[in-house]
């Protein structure tokens, strides 16, 4: 079984999309996640939500926000102007739930000067919607 959960901050705001064929909505951003380890640098990965998840994203999701995602992860394989292959994780959340609302993100941007501060709210909100993809399972090792 594949299913991950990650705590992670919003660095770019979702961006909607629709499919061609039934216009099924399809959200993407960009989250930053810390290591295991203190010395592990904060990495980058991108989350897609279908269907309802991805309205939610782009209504109730801002920048900086503090969000727990629960989803499958899938390595996809890109090849670079040069032509070699990088692999790029992929998350498809089926769950997301917010740690800090984004009132709260906003007040303490205003009170910190742009900075984000990381306290926690014990108010969380999610969303509960199995994401609209196939159920082939992709184990990226």
């Amino acid at each position: 079984m594949n299913h991950c959960l990650i705590q992670a901050v919003i660095n770019s705001a979702p961006q909607m999309r629709y499919t061609k064929e039934n216009q099924t909505a399809i959200a993407e951003m960009i989250v930053n996640f810390k290591g295991l380890r203190s010395d592990d640098p904060t990495r980058e990965l991108k989350i897609v939500g279908w269907g309802n998840i991805a309205q939610g994203m782009v209504d109730e999701l801002k920048e900086g926000q503090n969000i727990v995602i629960e989803g499958r992860l899938k390595m996809n394989s890109v090849t670079r102007k040069d032509g070699t292959k990088e692999k790029q994780p992929e998350l498809t959340a089926s769950k997301i739930h917010q740690l800090s609302p984004v009132d709260v993100v906003k007040s303490d941007q205003e009170e910190n000067n742009g900075s984000i501060d990381k306290k926690e709210n014990n108010k969380t909100s999610s969303w509960d919607s199995s994401p609209l993809v196939p159920e082939v399972d992709e184990i990226p090792f």
